[in-house]
């Protein structure tokens, strides 16, 4: 979740709360196997999923986020959880072509992370450099030769970390959902439905009702493929009552995938790195 640390007052707390909830789908945290939030079922699809990317060999994705806003909310107190768009090609052991961009103040704003099997290349559009390096022998280790904050959006003035469930599930071997001790968030499997053309199996995170010192909910649902447990969509929403204008607002978020292929197959051309126009290598 990008979260502006400037910012203060009711943004800065939605923002928290957000960013608490969307790292529940990025395994930061693993779950816990007694925890009485996280129903059985639940834990079971999760461990499906995460064997599932443990042993995938490629991916070919290609994703991009919408939003809604009302009763007064905009992407300034609700910024999306990841980039607006990012195109992900990755071949174990170490090739991978990831893109990003991201949009705000009217600009947009690009990051690429490209690994042909020998080079290592990093590149951002805010001061048009790059970086070039010898590659990693596995994913882990390319992640470990990249900064800090290679996977995040830099635009010139700060910086605001992205969440991209493929890169934590496959290059850093996280589990794609966890669960924080002692949060009070239900975690179930609910019924299974289609997101879009796919049958999936639905993992439902909802916060604990609104109150005085939270005052909103927030509901998350994480699609995953009903015949090979990779995720297909993921879908964050957000209602409450505005505490500045009394007006009730919702926000919701969702991530479709233009392109999922867990059988794809690469050209060396989709590993390889051209600098844009004016780039200067650092």
């Amino acid at each position: 979740m990008r979260l502006d640390r400037r910012r203060g007052g009711f943004a800065a707390g939605l923002l928290g709360a957000a960013a608490m909830l969307v790292s529940l789908g990025l395994g930061e945290v693993r779950v816990a196997s007694q925890d009485p939030a996280v129903e059985p079922q639940a834990r079971a699809a999760i461990e499906r999923t995460r064997a599932a990317y443990q042993s995938l060999n490629a991916l070919h994705v290609k994703v991009k986020w919408t939003a809604r806003y009302s009763g007064g909310m905009s992407a300034e107190d609700f910024p999306l959880p990841g980039p607006n768009e990012f195109e992900l090609r990755l071949q174990r052991p170490n090739r991978l072509n990831l893109f990003a961009s991201s949009r705000r103040d009217g600009r947009t704003w690009s990051y690429r992370i490209v690994s042909d099997g020998a080079t290592l290349w990093f590149w951002r559009s805010a001061a048009n450099t790059f970086t070039q390096v010898p590659t990693g022998a596995t994913l882990a280790d390319i992640d470990r030769l990249l900064p800090d904050d290679a996977i995040g959006t830099f635009d010139g003035s700060g910086w605001e970390a992205d969440n991209i469930m493929e890169w934590e599930a496959l290059v850093r071997g996280a589990e794609p959902l966890g669960a924080l001790a002692g949060s009070g968030l239900a975690i179930t499997l609910g019924a299974p439905t289609r997101f879009g053309d796919t049958p999936v199996d639905v993992i439902r995170m909802k916060s604990p009702a609104a109150g005085p010192l939270m005052p909103i909910v927030m509901e998350s649902e994480l699609f995953l493929s009903a015949t090979n447990h990779l995720i297909r969509g993921y879908r964050l929403t957000t209602r409450g009552r505005h505490p500045d204008n009394g007006r009730d607002f919702s926000v919701t978020m969702q991530a479709e995938y233009d392109v999922h292929d867990a059988e794809p197959r690469f050209r060396d051309e989709g590993f390889r790195f051209t600098p844009p126009r004016g780039a200067v290598r650092k």
